[in-house]
């Protein structure tokens, strides 16, 4: 949107070259600078975050002797919150705090005006710290419209509908803000949605904290996606509390997946951090999205005040009774600008200083437990999320009458989950990495030695045949959702019917090896035109 503003300022109009410097967060730090420096810039412009700060200040040192006479210019919101610690770190000559297109034009024309050989001065001056207001949506350019920015370039688009968040968590950057929250136009969303179902994308990422905060407006939205969207899958950020019978059924007509933050299951945690919370209320919300087929997601945040190990596996077994499909899980990032920081040290919470924040330890949650978190985070997002066990868990975790967390922190230690990560979770703080290249098989296979010596002498009676139908389950899920996903085929050797497995033993696997006799044969799930299907083979493809 910076670039746009740029290029809509009519007195910049064939004055300057803009260059939008694409790249993935791997990215090494050197390979970018070396796309920077062959372009011999004279301004060079970064958008700061937690995640990205660090890459960003190795860049911005690998430049600053290559491009002696350019200006350095930061915004995003860890310059907006700490504009003087990112120019310490030598990230900017000049810091915008808030919202940066009419700051960066103002800048720009400043400095092609600025008098040959004369000193920046004004706000183009080093050290100046420009504090912009907010703007008004309907006055800023699309990027995806003016051609900036090229859909198919990525495969997928982030579509901006609202800015600021009607809510006040502590622990996130609008908590300092206004609780205004300012609305594209409908028009502008309706041209984007038009530029990528032509672009051929399939998802778009709809930046929106609260989706449904205004039901009306939520409505007249899904309408246009459901109009012009067809083909894309839409991703969007719910709150809970808000959700009612309406919008779900609303929602369950529109392609798309919905993820909600959930946090903690504990309210005096969450009120906390200014969030109110009723645990069956929530419940209720969510299970709406249920009953009407909507894909959901739901967020945990580990060592938040008053957190603690023993309430963060309470709110896994919380979440995971809700059978989510996938379950995010993050430590604590305690953010510069926020109200949580200006807490932090009265609530007694050590952690980073330098981006990402993280919390290092709590009175009630010690850096060792936060640790064990991170491999218990690590080992829900394989086992779970990687793993799509949102059709086989419950049932799983049922037949062993084990709780959801204890099924994930017996996965955290066995060996099975040691052959598909490296690397110390402590010395990151975020978790265990999967080596490269694992794939979902890899997942499954470990998965289904993992829940095998699991079960040992909890199987009871028919010990084997229950070890054989949860191993049937998970086989029939994974190569269900390889053929939506990945569009893969996959042969299955099977003691049931894959259907029979989907439909009754993922109820109840116990009763499903007492009531349905075994039916042995080979099946190949596919994908098809009206989604996955499984065929019998009446002999086995080699």
């Amino acid at each position: 949107t910076v670039a746009s503003a740029l290029r809509a300022r009519a007195d910049l109009t064939g004055r300057i070259k803009i260059y939008i410097i694409e790249s993935l967060p791997g990215d090494p730090p050197e390979a970018i600078a070396a796309k920077v420096l062959n372009l011999k810039p004279q301004l060079v412009g970064f958008s700061v975050y937690s995640w990205n700060r660090g890459s960003l200040g190795a860049i911005a040192r690998k430049l600053r002797p290559e491009l002696v006479a350019a200006l350095f210019v930061a915004g995003g919101p860890e310059t907006s919150a700490d504009p003087s610690g990112v120019m310490a770190e030598g990230l900017a000559d000049i810091a915008v705090a808030g919202e940066g297109e009419t700051a960066m034009a103002g800048i720009v024309a400043a400095v092609l005006n600025r008098p040959a050989g004369t000193e920046p001065r004004g706000i183009t001056e080093v050290g100046t710290v420009i504090r912009s207001a907010m703007l008004d949506p309907a006055s800023l350019v699309s990027p995806w419209l003016d051609g900036t920015l090229d859909p198919a370039t990525w495969g997928g688009a982030a579509m901006e509908l609202a800015r600021g968040c009607p809510f006040r968590c502590a622990f996130c950057f609008e908590s300092k803000g206004t609780a205004r929250v300012r609305r594209f136009p409908l028009a502008r969303i309706a041209a984007e949605l038009d530029k990528f179902t032509a672009a051929g994308i399939e998802e778009v990422f709809v930046l929106d904290p609260t989706f449904n905060a205004d039901g009306k407006r939520m409505a007249e939205a899904v309408s246009l996606m459901i109009e012009k969207g067809k083909g894309l899958r839409f991703i969007l950020e719910l709150r809970a509390e808000l959700l009612d019978r309406n919008q779900a059924k609303l929602l369950s007509e529109l392609d798309c997946s919905v993820q909600i933050g959930l946090q903690s299951s504990d309210p005096a945690v969450l009120a906390g951090v200014d969030r109110s919370f009723d645990p069956a209320i929530f419940a209720r919300k969510v299970r709406l999205l249920e009953e009407y087929g909507v894909v959901y997601g739901l967020d945990l945040i580990y060592g938040l005040p008053g957190d603690s190990p023993s309430g963060f596996l309470r709110s896994i077994d919380y979440a995971l009774a809700l059978a989510p499909n996938h379950l995010d899980v993050f430590r604590l990032a305690v953010l510069p600008g926020t109200a949580l920081g200006e807490r932090a040290s009265g609530l007694g919470l050590v952690y980073d200083q330098r981006a990402p924040h993280l919390v290092r330890s709590t009175p009630t949650f010690p850096a060792a437990a936060l640790d064990r978190a991170d491999r218990i985070a690590a080992a829900l997002d394989l086992l779970y999320n990687r793993g799509r066990a949102v059709v086989w868990f419950p049932a799983v975790a049922k037949a062993l009458g084990l709780k959801p967390s204890a099924i994930i922190q017996a996965f955290a230690d066995s060996a099975p989950m040691g052959g598909l990560v490296a690397g110390s979770a402590s010395a990151a703080g975020s978790g265990s990495k999967a080596v490269a290249g694992t794939s979902h098989r890899d997942i499954e296979a470990a998965t289904i030695s993992f829940i095998g010596n699991l079960f040992g002498d909890r199987a009871g009676s028919k010990a084997a045949d229950l070890v054989k139908a949860a191993t049937d389950l998970i086989h029939a899920s994974g190569a269900w959702t390889r053929a939506l996903a990945e569009g893969e085929d996959t042969e299955l050797a099977l003691d049931w019917s894959p259907e029979e497995l989907m439909d009754y033993a993922a109820a109840d696997l116990r009763r499903f090896v007492a009531e349905f006799d075994k039916a042995p044969g080979h099946w190949v799930c596919a994908p098809g035109r009206d989604g996955p299907h499984f065929t019998r083979q009446k002999t086995r493809r080699r």
